[in-house]
């Protein structure tokens, strides 16, 4: 486990950043080619890890050494403990996580070395989320950021106008809670939420859904939509979209497009959780050490190029160091 909190001492005196969603139990198989219907294809790898959006981002931030707290539902399950074990060795912080019986959500996934690809197939029998209930038990004053995925409509856009409440009451010179929200399914459903975002960050899964067929055209066809809104005091977020190798697209508050190509790694070892990675190295580039949006996104699209040359999260913050530190 990399350093968190001796050598990576930026984030000393921030607020801690706060990622809700889910944490879920991942069971990865690496493969030379993707399983032919009857073939029986012998793995060349196979462990299981901790995944989920939010519980990535919190693994990411914390080997940055950010304060960071994961909030979603826990499962009382005895196979749950291994996940909640890890995150509080980890120093993510569980206090106000509620917890339920249920079985908990898991994913397969399967790393295909020939195509250099992953597949994932994820399973959720009904697994709660949390509610707007256990939301309202935070004290938001001990949040400098707040990141969200768009998912449970209903839910999701309670919390946020939560946290747009709580920062219209702040006084003139006092810390407001930032917030990005990140968007992979229903882009239809869920884009209200993008009035009450400050950051907003899409995937290369939309693209079909939408018929987007490159970056800048996804970018122009979400400022399309963003200019068609209709209401008083809209808010505009800095829009990402992530395209794999191809890097990133940013779309700034008038409009304006950029693409920030993606690194090149010299070895492609696992693939998952590049976006992830993305996500929770922009938001530190961003909250813990105030750079520009474009230099955000360049070290996101860095970092997620470092990310795959290893399996897991824990030699990220290596690319950092001198050789030899």
């Amino acid at each position: 486990m990399a350093g968190h909190g001796n050598r990576l001492s930026w984030a000393v005196g921030k607020k801690r950043v706060l990622c809700t969603g889910s944490t879920t139990i991942d069971y990865v198989s690496t493969v030379k080619n993707f399983p032919e219907e009857g073939i029986h294809e012998k793995a060349i790898a196979g462990y299981y890890l901790r995944g989920g959006n939010a519980s990535n981002n919190c693994t990411v931030l914390r080997n940055f050494g950010v304060n960071v707290e994961f909030f979603g539902m826990l499962s009382s399950q005895l196979i749950f403990q291994i996940l909640i074990e890890d995150m509080k060795a980890r120093g993510i912080i569980l206090d106000n996580c509620p917890t339920c019986d249920e079985a908990p959500p898991f994913a397969s996934v399967i790393l295909t070395k020939s195509l250099k690809a992953r597949t994932l197939v994820s399973c959720n029998r009904g697994f709660p989320y949390v509610s707007i209930e256990d939301f309202r038990k935070l004290e938001l004053g001990q949040y400098g950021w707040i990141h969200m995925r768009a998912l449970h409509f209903d839910t999701t856009m309670a919390m946020l106008k939560d946290i747009a409440a709580y920062n219209a009451s702040r006084q003139e010179g006092e810390d407001k809670i930032m917030v990005s929200l990140e968007f992979d399914l229903r882009l239809d459903e869920m884009f209200p939420m993008l009035d009450y975002c400050d950051y907003a960050f899409f995937s290369k899964q939309l693209a079909s859904d939408n018929g987007w067929t490159s970056l800048e055209n996804a970018c122009s066809q979400l400022n399309e939509r963003l200019h068609m809104r209709w209401g008083l005091n809209l808010k505009r977020p800095l829009v990402i979209v992530l395209w794999g190798d191809q890097g990133a697209g940013i779309m700034d508050l008038d409009g304006n497009y950029t693409h920030a190509p993606a690194y090149k790694p010299r070895k492609i070892v696992d693939l998952l959780g590049a976006g992830d990675t993305f996500v929770g190295a922009f938001i530190y580039a961003k909250y813990i050490r105030e750079r520009s949006e474009r230099v955000c996104v360049d070290f996101g699209n860095r970092m997620a190029s470092y990310k795959i040359t290893r399996n897991g999260y824990d030699h990220i913050t290596n690319i950092l160091y001198p050789p030899g530190w």
